[in-house]
């Protein structure tokens, strides 16, 4: 791979829950008024809570839209109520109920939503929607990080801002160690792992660790591919967008997640307005996720969605390819 920038530093694949967890103690240490709240589901740091602040939990069964409005409730007095389950649950079963309760007036509730297109669950568990239903959402920070770093980071960093935030764990294969731990996570701010002057991957989430090794297997036809990760899906950082669009030319965006409402959309609507370029979207197409399996040599759902560094590879080379149409187009 190319030269990486400061505070990144690639290792072995690693799981984000543990990370999650020291998050989410850190911040309740720091803040007496963050309340765990359950939905007959775990929650991050839950032992250390049981332990040291059980009168700061409290259980609401499968009961999500009570606990959306109960949420707001609590933040209206004062309180910062986390709600912890899968997407298709904490969000899209209390949807109504956070968008009159919560965001209207801007209540400082924490979502940290579970989703994704990998796992055995199938299609109720495996959700893919979430970005795209939470996107048109006024007031609604949506972050998505890429690593256990960012995943800890991130959870302080949500609960020292003052507003209603979704976080999306993704479902999937443990990512890449990407970061080193002084990496300066930063709401709102894309991070650029690694420059490049051929072409530009924007990447959210998991798909960072597939963007990396894209980036290897083209570096070896000696295409110098920019990598972006982009935590933030809203609001979304247009300047880095711009600049990639205008120093390369050519952007594959890479969600874990349905491509209709996703990154690839908000990006698509950033270089329409400011820089047009190419731009390939990788991502969950018009459908449904389902079940499948991730075994030692084969992950089904990755192939099925064409997920994994060859295909993100591949988007890069048709990226370039409309870009070169592109130009002949302009010299006639």
């Amino acid at each position: 791979m190319g030269t990486l920038n400061k505070h990144v530093k690639i290792g072995e694949p690693l799981a984000t829950a543990d990370a999650l967890g020291r998050g989410m103690i850190k911040a309740a240490e720091k803040n007496q008024n963050i309340i765990a709240v359950l939905e007959d589901m775990g929650f991050p740091g839950l032992p250390w809570f049981a332990k040291n602040a059980p009168d700061r939990v409290i259980e609401c069964g499968i009961a999500e839209a009570n606990a959306a409005a109960m949420a707001a409730g609590l933040a209206a007095e004062g309180f910062i109520p986390v709600i912890n389950s899968f997407v298709f649950a904490c969000i899209c079963r209390a949807y109504n109920q956070i968008r009159q309760s919560i965001l209207v007036d801007r209540f400082n509730v924490k979502f940290i939503g579970r989703e994704g297109a990998w796992g055995e669950p199938g299609i109720s568990h495996n959700h893919v929607e979430g970005i795209g239903a939470t996107r048109v959402m006024p007031n609604l920070l949506i972050v998505n990080p890429a690593d256990a770093v960012e995943s800890e980071k991130a959870v302080q960093a949500i609960m020292d801002y003052i507003g209603p935030v979704f976080l999306r764990v993704e479902a999937s294969p443990p990512p890449l160690q990407i970061f080193t731990p002084d990496y300066p996570f930063d709401i709102g701010k894309a991070y650029t792992v690694k420059e490049g002057k051929d072409a530009t991957i924007i990447a959210t989430g998991y798909m960072l660790t597939e963007a990396i090794r894209a980036s290897d297997l083209l570096e070896k036809e000696k295409i110098d591919v920019r990598i972006i990760n982009m935590s933030t899906i809203k609001p979304l950082d247009d300047e880095a967008v711009i600049k990639a669009s205008e120093e390369t030319g050519a952007i594959v965006t890479a969600e874990n997640a349905s491509i209709i409402g996703g990154l690839g959309e908000a990006v698509a609507a950033c270089l329409c307005e400011n820089a047009p370029a190419p731009l390939v979207r990788v991502g969950v197409e018009d459908e449904f996720s389902q079940s499948g399996r991730i075994m030692k040599d084969v992950d089904e759902l990755k192939t099925h969605f064409a997920f994994g560094a060859e295909d993100l590879a591949a988007a890069v080379r048709e990226c370039l390819a409309r870009r070169e149409r592109l130009h002949k187009r302009m010299r006639r």
